[in-house]
């Protein structure tokens, strides 16, 4: 393809979409392959707007803080021809993030509202954890220059774990692609240079992760939580480029306009000092006890590393080769003490830590330690057995024993406990002789900080008189207990909004209750089974005080999500709505019409109605509604709860609820905040917004660390 060397230009007759911070799926807009490739050459059905071709008559129009993100014909791109919005995306096609958001990209793309107006850049930006997404960068542009980019990317991002030489040819193969050609440009590294160059364009304008995007060169971090937030960064940016042209832009010159205001660089902000709520401070030592748990290294080592890991999740095991490198460092100087902290969105987690611990009853975790991240995808209870005896020298019979004792139980209780209580609440988290670091670190992050700490141990033992082996136990009783970090924002806001629940599935007291809980959730989302468990504690708890009710709200990357709540409402209609309710939520993979109908033949249902109501327009409008009247309460992921009018958002402890509900019952945060008030004035002081017990990450609505758990943020689901 020909290739521009004018720096910015808008291709008025491309298309382009991909996803923001993810990646997209399929031919966005609908356009075949050859009608995609037709489309993306320039001049093929329009002219090049340059930013060389506009004045900067127009320049103090442009609102916000812009980048020059540019693009050209040799970036793969789709979407509208003549678009009001452009989104540059720069993704990783190993990133798990990456993946997940392109259906919700995908979803305003094709969204009638939107198609004829957003086109989206796509941007490589491997990692280094991602061993092989250098490979899948190249060989997807090695598949653009013959036309097939986005059915390359959506094998890659498909199949994430298979991205070596040997598998992108295979699917280039399946694709068709003139393999000598491709193979060819694999062997030169024909576009080693443009995947550099993408690199440093990223990281020009800050961008440190994936996925990130700019929309009409407003810098983006991180996917939002629902469709919704990503529709209304493109509804704000259509609002402002229709603005551009009533001042005197033509559309066709919009991102032009744009860039030629836009900051040919990206300061990155100051570091923030003050920890956010909830998280630990990385600069205090925290006295973060070892209790006795698995450990690896001398006892008398200088640096401790308490590692909270899952066995489930793909960041603690890619942080393991890292932990190797420690250990072949500083075999003398550093101890790492493995304590549990199993995600609740991780089904296995839990049994695969009982059953290392299990292990660790005869001294065998490490070897156990290994085969469970080797295996992360077979975790059930016959494999776990199976990988135990293949253990040398276990006693199968007592691991089994063992496995099967409480005591391991509250071993994984009181490791939660204590990750709680010094703030780590997604994996892998570390303590480094009490300091904090999050994520899947590099090895120098933590070389970095091992050195520090050795030296601060080395004069610690040195001026106290202690003995190495009791090092870490004398210098935590001078660490911080406790975070000293402001609370978090109260479990739910305090604002109450009308609800409406005539039609709705219900259950508690639905008569009089003190306390009515709207749900809405998603039968495919993983925190929202969370939420549901909480849900049933809260009625076994609270008994006739409270009112239950369930809105249906499929998010958009749950492709099977919408069919299941489908099925729900075709259950409720025959007053069988919970029994089908714990059905689907029970088991995702049965997402069929044949497995819909298995669930209704379950429960007894009349199967000629269900038949009708599962497929009747008026069940998929009653979907639609539900989601409206959530989004209309300000729901912006899922789950989201209303609770006597107020929102909480996400899959919080069944303590956050409580709060909220012993509020609620003494006459909710309006009595709250008078008594407050009043406290504050015979004081002399200001009155504040109640206090509320520090939130833990959720999964579903906590801000993600670099590199840590394998869930979208919060509320990403």
């Amino acid at each position: 393809m020909k290739t521009l060397s004018l720096p910015i230009f808008l291709v008025t007759a491309l298309a382009l979409t991909t996803s923001s911070l993810t990646g997209c799926t399929g031919n966005r807009g609908g356009k075949k392959a050859d009608e995609t490739a037709e489309a993306a050459a320039p001049g093929a059905a329009g002219k090049v707007i340059t930013m060389e071709q506009v004045d900067d008559s127009l320049n103090a129009k442009i609102q916000g803080e812009r980048f020059r993100v540019t693009y050209g014909d040799q970036d793969p791109y789709i979407g509208s021809d003549d678009p009001l919005v452009t989104i540059v995306e720069f993704s990783d096609f190993q990133c798990p993030f990456c993946s997940k958001f392109g259906d919700m990209l995908h979803e305003v793309v094709k969204d009638p509202a939107y198609a004829k107006d957003l086109r989206v850049v796509f941007k490589q930006f491997p990692l280094p954890m991602h061993k092989d997404a250098q490979m899948g960068s190249e060989a997807a542009l090695a598949a653009h220059e013959q036309g097939k980019f986005w059915e390359f990317h959506d094998l890659l991002f498909k199949n994430q774990k298979a991205m070596t030489r040997a598998d992108v040819e295979k699917y280039a193969e399946e694709l068709k692609l003139d393999m000598t050609k491709f193979k060819e440009a694999l062997d030169k590294g024909t576009y080693k240079t443009k995947v550099t160059a993408d690199l440093d364009m990223g990281k020009q304008f800050g961008v440190r992760g994936t996925p990130s995007f700019f929309i009409n060169g407003k810098w983006q971090r991180g996917a939002p939580r629902a469709i919704e937030g990503l529709k209304k960064l493109v509804d704000d940016e259509k609002l402002a480029a229709e603005q551009l042209i009533k001042d005197g832009s033509k559309r066709d010159e919009i991102y032009a306009r744009i860039m030629k205001a836009a900051k040919d660089k990206r300061t990155e902000p100051p570091a923030e000092n003050k920890p956010r709520a909830g998280q630990p401070d990385p600069a205090v030592n925290y006295a973060v006890p070892v209790d006795g748990r698995p450990a690896y290294g001398p006892a008398d080592a200088l640096v401790t590393i308490v590692e909270y890991s899952d066995f489930q999740c793909p960041f603690c095991s890619r942080v393991n080769p890292t932990m190797k490198q420690i250990k072949d460092t500083y075999p003398k100087d550093v101890r790492i003490v493995f304590r549990q902290l199993p995600l609740g969105f991780h089904d296995r987690a839990r049994p695969a830590a009982k059953a290392a611990l299990a292990a660790a009853q005869q001294g065998k975790f490490w070897e156990m330690h290994d085969s469970l991240f080797v295996n992360q995808k077979a975790l059930d209870d016959k494999s776990l057995e199976t990988y135990a005896s293949q253990i040398p020298g276990i006693d199968i019979e007592k691991w089994k024993k063992d496995l099967a004792d409480p005591k391991l139980e509250q071993m994984i209780k009181e490791d939660e406990a204590v990750a709680a209580k010094f703030g780590a609440g997604g994996t892998p988290a570390f303590f480094v002789n009490g300091r904090f670091l999050s994520g899947a670190q590099p090895f120098e992050q933590f070389d970095a900080l091992i050195k520090e700490e050795k030296a601060k141990a080395e004069k610690f033992i040195a001026e106290k008189k202690v003995a190495k082996d009791k090092a870490y136990e004398e210098m935590i009783k001078g660490f911080e207990t406790e975070l000293k970090v402001p609370p978090a924002p109260p479990a739910a806001d305090f604002k109450r909004r009308d609800v409406n629940t005539r039609g709705l599935a219900g259950k508690g007291n639905l008569k009089n209750p003190k306390i009515t809980i709207i749900e809405c959730s998603d039968f495919d989302c993983p925190f929202c089974k969370r939420g549901a468990d909480t849900v049933t504690q809260i009625v076994k708890e609270y008994g006739d005080k409270v009112a239950v009710y369930f809105r249906n709200y499929p998010l958009p990357m749950h492709k099977m999500a919408e069919p299941a709540h489908r099925a729900a409402i075709a259950a409720q209609n025959q007053n069988k709505f919970w029994e089908m309710h714990d059905l689907l939520f029970a088991d995702k993979t049965k997402r069929s019409d044949e497995d819909f109908k298995g669930f209704a033949k379950q429960i007894n249902l009349d199967m000629t109605k269900f038949e009708r109501d599962y497929g009747d327009a008026a069940t998929a409008q009653r979907v639609k509604d539900d989601m409206a009247e959530c989004s209309k309460m300000e729901v912006r992921g899922a789950p989201g709860f209303i609770i006597n009018g107020r929102l909480l958002s996400g899959a919080q402890p069944f303590e956050r609820f409580k709060a909220v509900f012993e509020e609620e019952l003494n006459g909710g945060f309006e009595a709250t905040q008078k008594k407050e008030a009043a406290a504050a004035k015979a004081a002399g002081g200001k009155p504040g917004a109640p206090a509320m017990p520090a939130m833990p990450p959720t999964g579903a609505a906590g801000k993600m660390a670099p590199g840590a758990t394998g869930t979208l943020p919060p509320g990403a689901k």
